[in-house]
């Protein structure tokens, strides 16, 4: 009996159709310089949610075939997210009135892994490509203002906004401590602020400035600007430190009686900006409202240089996010808050002074778009205006200005001799400007906008630099996020962009999104 029915579903079988192979399931998403597709379909970098990334390139409108999916691409990149991570809870600070929690985050040097630093006072390290947490480790009291990876990758810097505001060297696989230096012992201290005093925690000292050097070194800008009997104090310092955290230079030899920010390094030289709040006259010896350059090695000054405020409208030539020096091309950038782009030589000389948002009069009202950003890249300045705003100087600064700035939310390309190579503009209201290691790509963030509710406009813009073209033509892919991007992000060559998102009011008394680091391609 049983060898009877075995050769029958022995000639059932040879007699039946063969089983036709499953179609795939899913669809293409054409990311810049490749195609994401499910995982299986054909060979490509394994990305969470049972998808892959085929690195290739695309035109738009050509017909590709991957593993039997098809698709035609597009005329612009899409984007995927790779990961989210929640940073915490900050539904009351945001219900205070603040606009974005200070976030800093950077790849390694192998881009294999993602260091977050939060305004909640933790830092984290997670797999740059899956968002699986390597390590964490919260910090007390304390924001932190910066992160940086050695040269090697086995070291992460982390810099706080405290009382203390110390610079901690921690093994970057683990986050355990391996020295720590108190920046404090240089700049005071202060008490921390009361838990009602949402903008308190940028009185206390701080580091605005964190470069791991090649060498091994760290270049740290120590300041600290506080009130003190009604009065503003400050107190600042540039430090290089050793790789194990001895001070081996330092400028001035005594703390100076002026704020240093946001200082930049190109290959022997240092250029940082120096500014005061404090009370009483000036000290002398000090460019005040411009750029100090320094000799990288022993901190020692080269050259300063000044701009004339603009005048009925500004006190000061202000710097804030917009500074670069470039050695090689000799050519220092700056970019002022009052809407002045300015580009000189390392001495000083001219080269350009574009007045790109400086204040123009809206019937009788005086408008201006300051710039945030600004770099040197490939022999070019890359910058941006702000949102449009009233001069401080002006009868009504807080008003809503009536009309907007023309160059508004635009993004320059501007070389070196003052041509303009290539603008953009868009309804995106543009946060901080970052570019990959190889200097090809840039990204802007994308926040929170001042003139309407609009919710579809968050998230990161994503541009060529290396190809040809208008800025609109530039603009490979606009990657939405949920909620506003602050102005702190990271990007990688292969494509990945770092961002942080916080809550925005829903306009019911509550809040929408959360704070998270997003990293998408």
């Amino acid at each position: 009996m049983t060898l009877i029915i075995s050769w029958t579903l022995l000639f059932a079988c040879a007699d039946s159709e063969p089983e036709a192979p499953s179609e795939p399931e899913g669809e293409l998403i054409f990311v810049r310089d490749g195609v994401v597709a499910p995982a299986g379909v054909e060979a490509g970098r394994p990305l969470p949610g049972g998808r892959a990334l085929v690195s290739r390139s695309w035109s738009p409108g050509e017909a590709i075939s991957l593993g039997g999916l098809s698709g035609v691409a597009p005329r612009q990149a899409g984007c995927v997210t790779l990961f989210q991570h929640e940073l915490g809870d900050v539904s009351r600070l945001m219900a205070m009135g603040a606009e974005a929690p200070n976030t800093t985050m950077v790849f390694s040097p192998d881009a294999e892994r993602l260091a977050v630093g939060t305004y909640l006072g933790e830092v984290l390290v997670l797999d740059g490509w899956t968002g699986q947490v390597i390590a964490r480790r919260g910090l007390a009291e304390t924001m932190v203002k910066h992160l940086a990876f050695s040269a090697d990758g086995q070291t992460l810097y982390a810099a706080e906004q405290s009382p203390d505001a110390y610079v901690h060297a921690f093994a970057a696989d683990s986050l355990e401590i391996r020295w720590s230096l108190r920046l404090a012992d240089f700049v005071e201290t202060s008490p921390a602020p009361a838990a009602e005093d949402i903008f308190g925690v940028y009185t206390l000292p701080a580091a605005y400035g964190l470069s791991a050097l090649e060498g091994g070194d760290l270049l740290v800008s120590a300041l600290h600007s506080w009130p003190v009997d009604g009065e503003r104090r400050n107190r600042s310092q540039v430090l290089r430190v050793s790789s194990t955290g001895e001070i081996r230079a330092r400028w001035p030899e005594v703390p100076a009686d002026a704020t240093f920010k946001h200082p930049v390094v190109d290959g022997a030289l240092v250029a940082v900006i120096v500014d005061r709040t404090a009370a009483g006259p000036a000290p002398e010896g000090l460019p005040i409202g411009g750029v100090q350059l320094l000799d990288l090695e022993t901190l020692t000054p080269l050259a300063s240089v000044t701009t004339p405020p603009l005048s009925p409208w500004f006190q000061s030539a202000s710097i804030w996010g917009g500074l670069d020096i470039s050695e090689s091309d000799d050519a220092l950038f700056m970019g002022f808050i009052d809407g002045r782009a300015r580009l000189t030589s390392l001495k000083g000389e001219e080269r350009f002074l574009r007045d790109s948002g400086a204040p123009i009069l809206a019937g009788e009202v005086p408008i201006y778009a300051g710039i945030g950003w600004g770099l040197l890249n490939g022999g070019r300045a890359l910058y941006v205006n702000t949102s449009t705003y009233i001069p401080y100087g002006a009868a009504a600064p807080e008003l809503r200005p009536p009309t907007t700035h023309p160059n508004e939310n635009t993004l320059w390309s501007v070389g070196l001799g003052g041509e303009v190579d290539w603008t953009w503009s868009g309804e995106q209201r543009p946060q901080g400007l970052s570019v990959s290691p190889d200097g090809e790509a840039l990204l802007m963030g994308a926040g929170n906008r001042d003139t309407d509710d609009r919710r579809d406009l968050y998230g990161a813009l994503l541009f060529d630099l290396e190809g040809g073209g208008s800025g609109a033509e530039r603009l490979e892919a606009f990657c939405p996020t949920e909620g506003p991007v602050f102005f702190r992000h990271a990007l990688t060559d292969d494509g990945r962009a770092a961002v942080s998102e916080h809550p925005y009011p829903d306009g019911e008394g509550g809040f929408k999104g959360a704070y998270r680091v997003t990293v998408l391609r």
